[in-house]
């Protein structure tokens, strides 16, 4: 009796113990493999079934991993997001991004971060464009930039006056006589000038003869493009410095000076808009208008010195008359009573 009641109670013991839950064993991820993968100018993603075999690489775009990575990662110009469960074998290197990192991500080789002003993304026609804003310091190095700029170009249009003061001449007096037509024979040319070069570049790549042509005719061709755009700018430059001299009722009989000043006119507005940019917030909405003004000014004023040395063929030839000189009378003396 004693036996019985010993099993019956071992029994219940049993029955009543909890027995421990078997341990399932974790289902392998799947993956498809991918080789490497390189973007320019876009965004891309690597998924949560994915993996890829070599690095991933994006310029001017982000990148978002959720999958495998067994190479590094190299990320330019955008920002970089690891999801949960991201898993970069190799080395990440971000340049001039952010850096959003899962906890649960996991990366077996070193992550170098080089960061400099605030980065954004400009999207243009499905083209993503990396933006860098550097804040206050931005805009000082906005000023220098110009002042750089209006430096460069004014020794350049030194140098035209110098070598080519009779073409600049001509320009100048085509575009002063018809501005309408400079204005929009230059807008042609800027406009026809970049599809005429690549017409005529497959049209001699076709004939296989022509070939080792393009490689001098095309850059010849911007260089002079180039060319009457500094002669154009530099005619209407001066033309604009010889009206104000005589605005103000004196005349040095200088073209670089006369240069000089005019160049001070058109860029005038870009430079007070710089320089109103560093100043407190609310001058800078006018800085922003100005700027505008600048920028349309300066187009306004490129396109019609381009379209006033197509029209004179690189100021070879005049459109019209020159000026006729003041003729010198003697000196006759006034009597008063």
């Amino acid at each position: 009796m004693t036996l019985l009641l010993f099993a019956a109670a071992a029994d219940t013991h049993a029955q009543n113990s909890t027995a421990p839950a078997p341990v399932e064993n974790e289902t392998p991820r799947v993956y498809r493999t991918t080789g490497s993968r390189v973007a320019v100018g876009r965004s891309i993603q690597v998924a949560s079934d994915e993996e890829v075999s070599d690095a991933v690489v994006v310029i001017g775009g982000s990148l978002r991993v959720d999958g495998r990575v067994r190479d590094g990662l190299v990320v330019v110009g955008g920002n970089l997001e690891l999801g949960p469960r991201a898993d970069v074998r190799g080395d990440v290197v971000l340049v001039g991004g952010r850096l959003t990192r899962d906890p649960n991500a996991r990366v077996r080789g070193s992550v170098s971060d080089i960061s400099f002003g605030d980065w954004s993304t400009w999207v243009i026609g499905g083209l993503h464009l990396p933006v860098v804003d550097f804040g206050d310091f931005g805009r000082w190095l906005s000023l220098m930039g110009t002042v750089v700029r209006v430096a460069l170009l004014g020794l350049l249009m030194a140098l035209v006056i110098l070598v080519a003061r009779a073409p600049v001449a001509r320009v100048g007096r085509a575009a002063a006589a018809q501005p309408g037509r400079a204005f929009a024979l230059g807008l042609i040319t800027e406009l026809l000038f970049v599809p005429a070069v690549i017409i005529g570049s497959v049209g001699l790549i076709v004939t296989i003869i022509g070939i080792p042509l393009v490689a001098v005719l095309v850059p010849l061709a911007f260089l002079a493009c180039f060319v009457a755009l500094l002669l154009g700018f530099t005619a209407l430059a001066c033309r604009i410095g010889e009206w104000a001299e005589d605005r103000l009722g004196w005349r040095a009989h200088s073209a670089l000076l006369a240069t000089s000043i005019g160049l001070l006119l058109i860029l005038a507005p870009t430079m007070l808009s710089r320089m109103i940019g560093v100043a407190s917030e609310p001058l800078r909405f006018a800085a922003l208008w100005l700027l505008m003004a600048g920028v349309v000014l300066e187009f306004v004023i490129w396109t019609m010195g381009l379209g006033a040395a197509m029209m004179t063929g690189f100021g070879r030839w005049s459109t019209v008359p020159p000026p006729v000189p003041p003729i010198a009378h003697p000196g006759v003396a006034v009597l008063t009573s």
